[in-house]
């Protein structure tokens, strides 16, 4: 058999292997952008609100399927409270139980989406719960400021998750 004989053979099982792909977003949403307004903040914890909202704003950008774009335009609205802010002991010192040497922080958020268009619900109100364990090197304080962008990104990602994948 000629070479050009095989080649023309193998064209349909390479074309059929490419036929399921696409090009764009891989999920269908019903809406086409959404409005972030400030969460609200419930907790003693100052800033919190302001560090999580940028962080879901950054995430959907970040996906792609729907435009960040303000309230008065936008399909859908998000809103969002900050309702919980613990720091869990993990691990002390053997020789003083009083001082944990790692901890967890963990924050709820409490989200919900509307579409702005019609009143209907696009994500009913859901509790969301980011986490990250801290060590504490010579003072608390540094150690949880440097932790809390990995606890908003950790929230960005499942109210992203919430909102735009469709499994």
């Amino acid at each position: 058999m000629s070479r050009r004989a095989v080649l023309l053979l193998m064209l349909p099982l390479l074309l059929a292997g490419c036929a399921g792909y696409h090009i764009g977003p891989v999920t269908k949403t019903s809406f086409h952008s959404i409005a972030v307004p400030m969460f609200t903040n419930e907790t003693l914890r100052p800033q919190l609100e302001a560090q999580i909202s940028n962080a879901v704003i950054r995430r959907i950008q970040q996906d792609g399927s729907v435009q960040i774009q303000p309230q008065s335009r936008a399909d859908v609205v998000l809103t969002g409270t900050v309702f919980r802010y613990q720091r869990i002991p993990l691990r002390s010192l053997e020789t003083d139980t009083g001082i944990p040497r790692e901890f967890r922080v963990a924050i709820a958020v409490r989200v919900e989406a509307v579409d702005r268009r019609t009143g209907e619900t696009v994500l009913k109100s859901t509790e969301v719960e980011g986490t990250s364990d801290v060590f504490i090197g010579e003072d608390q304080q540094t150690a949880e400021m440097q932790a809390l962008p990995l606890v908003a990104d950790d929230i960005a990602r499942r109210v992203a998750g919430l909102l735009l994948e469709s499994w």
